[in-house]
């Protein structure tokens, strides 16, 4: 059945599900020293939108290229995440811990930073993964990409913690737990890439004729190497 050669939907489909299951257990691998779970994440997006596109990729090749090219400026926005995560921690702890007449008001402000926080950072890492910039200006970037793009990273962000809500559902957490483990990650990293492939692919366009090079309809473009500061990664 043409169904099943090796060109076929199915196969096409399996061979994807495959490749999202090795993404999968390199990322979760490459976090557990937690330090290096920003990196961890770049890398991981960068695979998916190759994926989405169609590139022809090596999980384990492109993961850890991408990988080593991000660690620093990956580690030093994943500590930012970090120091931010204990803060609020240690606030609705000691909220938990010392209720006042005033803890309803501070508990919603503190959830909507967090929701907020949530929201901008889903964009993060796949920005990092694609775009060369200062981590500064990729910060304001991705808050600019998230609010100007409202609907699809708000899918995103929900998305990304469905893996999160299924193991809070008790029995049915623990069921699907083995599914959870193979695909918590790279699952949600490839709806996220599809959701801004179009978006990406826009701005890749707008800074090659920037770089007066003509993108191409068909082909990922590629930029001139010249410095720049927002320039698309190769």
């Amino acid at each position: 059945m043409k169904a099943f050669d090796l060109d076929g939907p199915i196969m096409r489909v399996l061979s994807k599900i495959s490749d999202l299951l090795i993404l999968n257990i390199i990322t979760i691998i490459c976090c557990i020293p937690i330090i290096t779970a920003g990196a961890a994440f770049t890398a991981m997006h960068y695979c998916c939108l190759k994926l989405v596109r169609g590139k022809e990729t090596s999980m384990t090749q492109d993961f850890f290229h991408s990988f080593k090219d991000n660690f620093k400026q990956s580690t030093i926005i994943w500590l930012i995440f970090l120091l931010f995560a204990a803060i609020m921690g240690y606030n609705l702890f000691a909220m938990y811990l010392n209720p006042t007449e005033i803890s309803s008001f501070v508990l919603g402000g503190t959830l909507v930073i967090i929701g907020l926080v949530l929201f901008v950072g889903s964009m993060v890492f796949p920005i990092q993964a694609k775009f060369v910039n200062p981590i500064t200006k990729t910060l304001r970037v991705s808050m600019l990409f998230s609010f100007r793009n409202f609907p699809k990273v708000l899918a995103i962000m929900l998305v990304n913690l469905i893996p999160v809500m299924l193991l809070m559902l008790g029995n049915i957490g623990l069921m699907v737990f083995p599914l959870i483990l193979a695909f918590c990650f790279s699952a949600p990293g490839y709806f996220a890439a599809k959701l801004y492939n179009k978006s990406f692919k826009k701005a890749e366009n707008t800074i090659l004729r920037a770089q007066g090079i003509e993108p191409e309809e068909d082909d990922e473009p590629q930029p001139k190497s010249q410095p720049t500061t927002f320039r698309k990664r190769r």
